[in-house]
């Protein structure tokens, strides 16, 4: 864990440097989880888990959760729409990672 301190401490200002031990990030950090935290009608924060843990496989991913492709489907865009981020493009994906293995979420 120190090499990843190490790494994390040096990346810029505004990036997973930023995320705090809830993941939820400071201001300005990139991504943050709060949008995923705060969502009431659903749970995207386990969609989202999953769907980077299997690396966008539908199929995978919402046998893991024990729902149908629709339904995490469903999340997904939700998670999507209110991040304003596509969680296919790595970068997105990687930050998102880490922010819900550093907040203990995935």
């Amino acid at each position: 864990m120190p090499v990843l301190r190490r790494t994390l401490t040096a990346l810029p200002a505004g990036t997973v440097r930023d995320l705090g031990a809830d993941g939820r990030g400071s201001p300005g950090a990139a991504p943050s989880l709060e949008p995923l935290l705060s969502y009431r009608r659903a749970d995207l924060v386990p969609a989202v888990a999953a769907y980077l843990r299997h690396r966008g496989q539908w199929e995978r991913a919402a046998a893991d959760l024990g729902v149908h492709r629709n339904t995490l489907r469903y999340r997904i865009a939700t998670a999507t729409r209110l991040l304003g981020a596509d969680l296919d493009d790595p970068d997105v994906a990687s930050h998102l990672w880490l922010a819900l293995r550093t907040g203990g979420l995935a």
